[in-house]
């Protein structure tokens, strides 16, 4: 019967929406009457269905994108961290619409979120802290970034002291003991490793502020 409800496909074809209506069809191998709506734009998918449980990892995944789901993760982390939000109090949920505005402006944050599925089951670091961090880094050094979290990855030539030794054996005593650094926590400590390399210093341990992070006192890439 004809609602009113369309069928949504982009300019390149690609089907945005209607696809459990047109398996329904298939099933019931019979004819249904339907609007159809063709050539939207890729911008319009993050306002698709929004009624609906679609994550904006799905809408980057029917965008085309690669990585999905830590690429979502990041730019959720990024457009907090650009309006100055840098603990995870878990409430705060950028839309889609404000995270695809940040992947237009900064469109080198799919590299960063490449390093960081390659990486993170080797480093047990959340990959959003990852790709965050890389992608804050890279503004400083790309190169040194890269290179910062391949050798949190493997440990490849570091001296004991080193903070990215330092950095890594936390993260390694966590998977040991079946634990994981949570986001906020994770972010500040490889900032804070980072920082420390970057100004050639030695390490015995990372410090954490006393009576926790806050937005004031949380450390920032340098």
């Amino acid at each position: 019967r004809l609602n009113g409800e369309t069928v949504k496909f982009s300019t390149t074809g690609q089907l945005y929406d209607g696809q459990h209506r047109l398996n329904a069809v298939i099933l019931a191998d019979t004819t249904v009457p339907m609007v159809v709506v063709r050539n939207l734009g890729t911008d319009v998918m993050a306002t698709v269905d929004a009624g609906a449980k679609r994550s904006y990892s799905d809408a980057l995944k029917l965008s085309g994108e690669e990585n999905t789901s830590t690429l979502a993760a990041i730019c959720r982390r990024a457009v907090m961290w650009e309006r100055g939000m840098r603990t995870n109090t878990g409430a705060i949920r950028p839309t889609p619409l404000e995270m695809d505005d940040f992947l237009d402006r900064h469109p080198e944050i799919r590299t960063s979120a490449d390093l960081a599925a390659r990486l993170a089951s080797r480093e047990r670091l959340p990959a959003s802290v990852i790709g965050l961090c890389h992608y804050l880094f890279s503004k400083i050094d790309p190169d040194d970034a890269t290179w910062f979290f391949l050798r949190v990855a493997d440990g490849d030539g570091l001296r004991a002291e080193d903070p990215i030794a330092v950095l890594r054996n936390r993260v390694t005593r966590l998977r040991l003991t079946g634990g994981r650094i949570n986001e906020t926590e994770g972010l500040a400590l490889t900032i804070r490793a980072w920082n420390a390399h970057r100004d050639g210093a030695t390490r015995t341990k990372l410090q954490m502020p006393k009576g926790g992070l806050t937005n004031e006192n949380f450390p920032v890439p340098k």
